[in-house]
C-alpha cells in the first residue's frame, strides 16, 4: 500500500472557505497569465484586452451564420514544398489539440517526428515531437536550417505529468485515447514512484527547446503557446490569431491570420467543439419539442379528442457531457508537501536560468510559480 503521508486531501475550493479562496485565486493567476502572454505576444498590431473582448464577440456572431464563414476542409497535401515547423510539448500539453488547431488554421496537414501518417517533412506545417523526453525520436541531428523556427507547447506540471498518466494508462488497458482517466490510486502509485523523473524531464524539454530556438516572440525563432491561453475562453481566440500570425511567417504557409473572425470561428470549432456539440444538441432538443407541440395544438385544432396518453411519444433524455474535458474520470490529482517543493524547485531553476529574457517564458514561469505555491 503506498503511503499518502504529507498528502493534501482536500480538493481546492471543497470543505474550507480558505480552499475556495485558493481555488479563485489560482483560477485570477491562470487568467493572468493569459493577459500576459497577450501583452507580449499580441502588443505588436492590438492592445491585448480589447482585441480579446472583440474576437470573442466576432466568433460569437460568426458561429451564428451557416458555418460562420469558417469552412473547416480536409488539409490537402500542397504542390509545393513548404517549411516546417517543430511543434514541440512534454506529452500531455495538448499536443492532439495544438495539431488540429494548426491544421484548421493552415489548411496543411502535420505530422510528427515518427511521420505517423507517412507525409515528408516538407509537405506539412508542422512537425509534432516530444523530444528529449524518454521513448521518443531523438531530432537533434536534424539542422536548423529544415526547421528554422519551433513552436514550445506548454501546460503547468501539476496538470501535464496527470495527463501523461492518463495516456500510458489508456494504453496498458488497451482503451481509447483522451477517453478515461486513471483511477485515484493508479495515480498515486504512479506519482510516487515517477514523479521526480518526470518533473527532470519536464524542465529538461522546456530547457532544450529554449536553448535551441533562443528568440522569443511572433518575430523570433520560438513561439510560447500555452494550454491555458490556447484553451482560455475569452482569450483562447487571441492566441489563436498569435499562433497563425507565427505560422504564416513560414515558406509555402499562407494562414486565414488576415481574418481575425475566421480565426476565431476556427478557435472556437477546434477547442470547444465539445461546447458547441453540447449547445447543438439542446438546441436540437429544444427544437424538437416545439415541434411536438405544434402538432398537439393542431390536433387540438382539430378536435381530436382521442389521444391515448400511453402511446404519446415521450422526450428521450440525453446526457450532456462535460465540454471542459475530453477525458471521463475522477480529476483530482494530489500531490505530497515534499512533491510540491520539488516541482517549485524546478519551475524556479528555469525561471532563474532564462529571467534575461526578454521574451513570454519568463511570465510563463513566474505564473507557473504562483499556481504552484499556492497548492501548496
Amino acid at each position: 500500500m503506498t503511503t499518502t503521508a504529507g498528502m493534501k486531501r482536500k480538493r481546492p475550493g471543497s470543505g474550507s472557505a480558505g480552499g475556495t479562496t485558493k481555488l479563485a485565486i489560482c483560477t485570477a493567476i491562470v487568467g493572468a497569465l493569459t493577459l500576459g502572454l497577450l501583452e507580449i505576444s499580441v502588443v505588436p498590431f492590438q492592445p491585448s484586452y480589447r482585441i480579446g473582448r472583440r474576437l470573442s464577440s466576432v466568433v460569437d456572431q460568426q458561429y451564428l451564420d451557416v458555418n460562420g464563414g469558417c469552412e473547416i476542409k480536409r488539409p490537402a497535401n500542397p504542390p509545393h514544398s513548404v517549411q516546417p515547423t517543430w511543434a514541440a510539448s512534454y506529452p500531455g500539453s495538448g499536443a492532439k489539440l495544438s495539431w488540429n488547431l494548426i491544421t484548421a488554421l493552415s489548411g496543411l496537414p502535420t505530422t510528427d517526428d515518427r511521420r505517423i501518417n507517412g507525409l515528408d517533412w516538407h509537405k506539412v506545417v508542422s512537425v509534432k515531437t516530444h523530444f528529449p523526453t524518454r521513448r521518443t525520436v531523438d531530432v537533434s541531428s536534424i539542422q536548423k536550417v529544415h526547421f528554422p523556427r519551433a513552436l514550445l507547447i506548454l501546460r503547468h506540471p501539476k496538470d501535464a505529468i496527470p495527463s501523461y498518466h492518463n495516456h500510458l494508462y489508456e494504453k496498458q488497458n488497451d482503451i481509447a485515447e483522451h477517453s478515461t482517466r486513471a483511477p485515484l490510486d493508479d495515480w498515486i502509485q504512479w506519482r510516487d514512484a515517477s514523479f521526480h523523473e518526470q518533473m527532470e524531464e519536464w524542465k529538461s524539454h522546456i530547457e532544450y527547446w529554449l536553448d535551441a530556438y533562443p528568440n522569443g516572440g511572433l518575430e523570433g525563432d520560438r513561439l510560447v503557446v500555452t494550454y491555458e491561453g490556447i484553451t482560455d475562453d475569452i482569450y483562447g481566440p487571441t492566441h489563436a490569431h498569435a499562433l497563425a500570425r507565427f505560422l504564416d511567417k513560414s515558406e509555402g504557409v499562407d494562414t486565414v491570420e488576415l481574418d481575425e473572425g475566421k480565426v476565431a470561428c476556427v478557435w472556437r470549432r477546434i477547442v470547444k467543439y465539445k461546447v458547441l456539440a453540447a449547445k447543438e444538441e439542446q438546441d436540437g432538443e429544444k427544437k424538437t419539442t416545439s415541434k411536438r407541440r405544434l402538432r398537439n395544438s393542431l390536433r387540438n385544432l382539430r378536435g381530436s379528442l382521442h389521444r391515448r396518453s400511453g402511446r404519446r411519444r415521450k422526450t428521450k433524455e440525453r446526457k450532456i457531457v462535460d465540454p471542459s474535458s475530453h477525458r471521463s474520470g475522477d480529476s483530482f490529482r494530489p500531490y505530497t508537501n515534499e512533491q510540491l517543493d520539488f516541482m517549485i524547485e524546478k519551475l524556479d531553476q528555469l525561471r532563474i536560468k532564462y529571467m534575461e529574457r526578454n521574451d513570454d517564458i519568463v511570465t510563463v514561469l513566474e505564473s507557473y510559480l504562483d499556481v504552484a505555491r499556492l497548492f501548496r
